[in-house]
C-alpha cells in the first residue's frame, strides 16, 4: 500500500541550469532518478539555457536528454545572459521565474511537493506565491546564497544587488515550509530573513558509481607535487596566491581546470604566469566528467581558493577521488578540513602557502589520503538522499 501511495504522490524538480543536459553538477538529477526509482510521479523542469557555457540547447540535445531519463523532462526556453552579474541576468531570472510559476500553478495542488534551488531569488519569490494559492509543499534546497555569494568589485553594484535580493528574500523565505543546506554557515543567511525556520544540512556529497571504477593514484615515490584546482578564475576564486607560491618552485605544479578564458581573475593570473614564463602552471578549460575524475586521479592536492564561504562540488570531487585539500581563507571548507582532518588551512598569502608547501611529504600527504578513506563513505549521495527522502516525506 505504501508503494502505490509513493506513486500516487506527486513531485516537481526545478532545476534552471543543472540537469541531465548539462555537464557540470548533477545533484538535482541524480536526485530526481533516486525519486524516480523509490515510486514517485516526478517531473523535472529546466532551462534550454547552459549557464556554464552561456548557450543555448540545441532541439537535438534537447531530446538527447529526454531520451537519457525514464521521468518527464520539461524544458522551457530562457532569455539567457552573457554575463553572470548584468541586467541581462536580472530580467533572464524574472522572465524564467514566471513561467516556471505559470506552468507550476495548473500542476500543483496541496498534496505536491516542489524541490528547487535557492537561486534565483526570483525563483524563490515565485515558489512562496505558489504554496500561498495552491498551498502546495516547497522544499528549498539552500545551495547558494545571494546577494552574499555572489562577489562584485563595484560597492554600488553590491548594494543595489544587495537591496534588490532582499526585497524579494524578506518577503518570500517565511512562507517556506522545508528546508536543508549544503554547508552549515547557510543556515545563518536562513535565519536572517526566517528567523523561525528550521533546515537540515544534507551536504552535495558524491556518486559511489562514478568515482570507484579505479584505485586513487598514489603519491608515493613521485617527484612532483601536482596541485589542481576546479574552478573558474572569477571573483570567487582567487588562486594567484598559490600561482605566487609555486613561482621558481619545480617541485609543484598546478593545474586550473574549468577556465574557459572569460573569468574575471582570468587576465591577472595569465599576465603572472607569461611574464615569469611558469611551465608549472597549466589552465584548461571545461571537460566532462570522466576526463575530470581522471585528472584529479592523477594529481596529489585539491586546491579551493574560495573567496566566499560554502562546501560546493569540488569539494566532494576531492574527497571521491581521495585527494586531501588544501583550503584558502576561513570559511564552512577550511572548518570541514579540520574537522576530519583531509588536508590544510592557509590564508590567501603567498608566504604562509609556500612555506606549508615546504613543510609537506608524500607520506605527510599519504596520511591525509587515508583520513579521506576512512570517512568518505559518510558523503555518498545514496545515503544523503534518503535524508532527502525522509524531509519531503515528513
Amino acid at each position: 500500500m505504501k508503494t502505490n501511495e509513493k506513486k500516487a504522490k506527486k513531485l516537481f524538480i526545478v532545476g534552471p541550469t543543472e540537469s541531465i543536459l548539462t555537464h557540470r553538477g548533477n545533484r538535482h538529477p541524480a536526485l530526481a532518478q533516486f525519486l524516480f526509482d523509490k515510486g514517485y510521479d516526478l517531473e523535472y523542469l529546466t532551462t534550454d539555457f547552459y549557464h556554464a557555457e552561456k548557450r543555448h540547447f540545441s532541439q537535438d540535445e534537447i531530446e538527447a536528454g529526454k531520451r537519457k531519463v525514464l521521468y518527464k523532462l520539461t524544458v522551457i526556453h530562457c532569455m539567457g545572459y552573457s554575463a553572470n552579474i548584468s541586467a541581462q541576468r536580472v530580467i533572464s531570472n524574472i522572465l524564467m521565474s514566471w513561467k516556471f510559476f505559470i506552468l507550476l500553478l495548473r500542476k500543483i495542488n496541496k498534496d505536491t511537493v516542489v524541490i528547487l534551488p535557492s537561486r534565483p531569488v526570483e525563483m524563490i519569490f515565485a515558489a512562496a506565491v505558489l504554496r500561498l494559492t495552491r498551498g502546495t509543499s516547497i522544499a528549498l534546497d539552500i545551495q547558494d546564497i545571494w546577494p552574499d555569494m555572489l562577489v562584485v568589485k563595484s560597492r554600488l553594484k553590491r548594494m543595489i544587488f544587495t537591496i534588490y535580493c532582499n526585497l524579494y528574500l524578506y518577503s518570500s523565505l517565511r512562507f517556506i515550509d522545508k528546508f536543508f543546506h549544503v554547508a552549515p554557515s547557510f543556515e545563518n543567511w536562513l535565519h536572517r530573513y526566517a528567523p523561525m525556520a528550521k533546515s537540515i544540512f544534507i551536504p552535495l556529497g558524491f556518486d559511489r558509481d562514478r568515482w570507484d571504477e579505479k584505485e586513487d593514484d598514489s603519491v608515493k615515490g613521485r617527484k612532483c607535487i601536482r596541485l589542481v584546482s576546479v574552478s573558474q578564475l572569477t571573483f570567487q576564486f582567487n588562486v594567484l596566491p598559490v600561482v605566487k607560491a609555486i613561482l621558481s618552485n619545480e617541485l609543484y605544479n598546478l593545474t586550473v581546470i574549468g577556465e574557459n578564458g572569460k573569468g574575471e581573475r582570468y587576465p591577472e593570473v595569465m599576465k603572472f604566469v607569461n611574464d615569469n614564463k611558469m611551465k608549472n602552471v597549466t589552465i584548461i578549460g571545461h571537460i566532462d566528467r570522466t576526463a575530470l575524475a581522471r585528472h584529479l586521479r592523477q594529481s596529489d592536492i585539491g586546491v579551493v581558493p574560495m573567496v566566499s564561504t560554502s562546501l560546493p562540488n569540488k569539494v566532494f570531487d576531492y574527497l571521491a577521488s581521495c585527494l586531501p585539500i588544501l583550503v584558502l581563507g576561513e570559511n564552512d571548507i577550511a572548518r570541514f578540513v579540520r574537522k576530519y582532518d583531509i588536508g590544510w588551512c592557509v590564508a590567501f598569502d603567498e608566504k604562509e602557502i609556500s612555506n606549508l608547501l615546504d613543510s609537506l611529504s608524500n607520506e605527510i600527504i599519504e596520511e591525509k589520503k587515508n583520513s579521506i578513506k576512512r570517512m568518505r563513505a559518510c558523503f555518498d549521495r545514496e545515503k544523503l538522499h534518503e535524508d532527502i527522502l525522509a524531509l519531503i516525506e515528513s
